[in-house]
């Protein structure tokens, strides 16, 4: 057994996680906790690789990837991690935050989705055996990145059934990719190589969707700031198009009974949480366009991946 590659292992890899967990709250390397753990991640991680290369029976075979298959599918199920764990996030705060639906209700919206994996990965299963499983990686690749560019146009009055069916296109997608990735990455691995192997291509999804929560939650907070800020530039006095509204908003408020003077900061009040919620939503539309160009990215990696031998046995872990 391998005791100090896994105290290595779990050092490095448990820093990463509270780095990952606690960075966006402790505005990350401005925080000695974070800097500390990001220097011992760093340190145990190195040193982790160059045991395990040394090591005769190590506790993770680094060896494997020199199987360029194996090397891009990993790279592929890092980044479905980042996407699939990154809306799994998202959409749920979406739905609460800005549409006011309930956490049993945002929960719901996630469930078709699910089922659409359940039911479609027997028949990419089928397909594998008909199929390259390259053209379904792309085709995966391509409907995932397209679910993600569609959910760019969602606004504050998009209705329930188009939040369901977003998710429904990025599970269809999602169901493209799990099954052809294992079968390619184990394609031309020895067949005692993939216990070892399964434990690699399992961590890179975990930490793909580790990476993609962090992201997404400094992401939002970030991106909600620049455009706020962006948003109050024309929120001015000299604005004929703001004042307008103002005095539009000041007016409703009189009728509904509040002195001028009161019906005034009502107005602005209302105007100021107006601002707000469209910088909160423009930073979701930022969120779901840069996961969807990660995707799109990995399509020409697809092509590294050597062609699968014609009726090989499928690997799923």
């Amino acid at each position: 057994m391998d005791y100090f590659g896994l105290g290595l292992l779990a050092v490095g890899l448990g820093s990463l996680q509270i780095i990952l967990d606690k960075g966006e709250r402790d505005d990350w390397f401005g925080s000695h906790l974070i800097l500390s753990l990001t220097i011992v991640c760093v340190a145990c991680l190195v040193a982790v690789i160059f045991w395990e290369l040394h090591h005769k029976n190590p506790i993770i075979d680094l060896r494997l990837f020199k199987d360029r298959s194996f090397a891009v599918g990993n790279t592929l199920m890092f980044v479905l991690g980042i996407s699939l764990y990154g809306t799994t996030v998202l959409l749920p705060l979406y739905m609460q935050t800005l549409m006011g639906y309930s956490a049993e209700q945002a929960g719901f919206a996630l469930t078709p989705g699910a089922l659409v994996i359940m039911v479609c990965m027997p028949i990419v299963g089928f397909l594998l055996t008909k199929v390259d499983a390259r053209k379904l990686l792309v085709l995966g690749m391509l409907m995932l990145s397209f679910s993600l560019f569609h959910m760019t146009n969602f606004d504050l009055q998009v209705d329930y059934r188009t939040l369901v069916m977003a998710r429904v296109i990025q599970s269809l997608g999602l169901a493209f990719l799990f099954v052809p990735i294992n079968t390619t990455a184990y394609a031309y691995l020895p067949r005692e190589k993939n216990n070892a192997a399964s434990g690699l291509i399992n961590l890179s999804r975990n930490i793909g969707g580790s990476v993609g929560i962090s992201f997404v939650a400094t992401m939002l907070d970030r991106r909600a700031q620049v455009h706020q800020v962006t948003l109050a530039a024309h929120a001015a006095a000299t604005n004929p198009q703001f004042q307008a509204a103002v005095q539009g908003a000041t007016r409703t408020f009189e009728t509904h009974g509040s002195s001028p003077a009161h019906a005034t900061q009502q107005a602005y009040a209302m105007l100021s949480y107006g601002l707000q919620q469209q910088a909160s939503l423009l930073s979701y539309i930022d969120n779901f366009r840069i996961l969807g160009w990660a995707v799109l990215c990995m399509i020409p990696f697809i092509f590294l991946i050597r062609k699968p031998k014609p009726g090989g046995p499928m690997a799923m872990h």
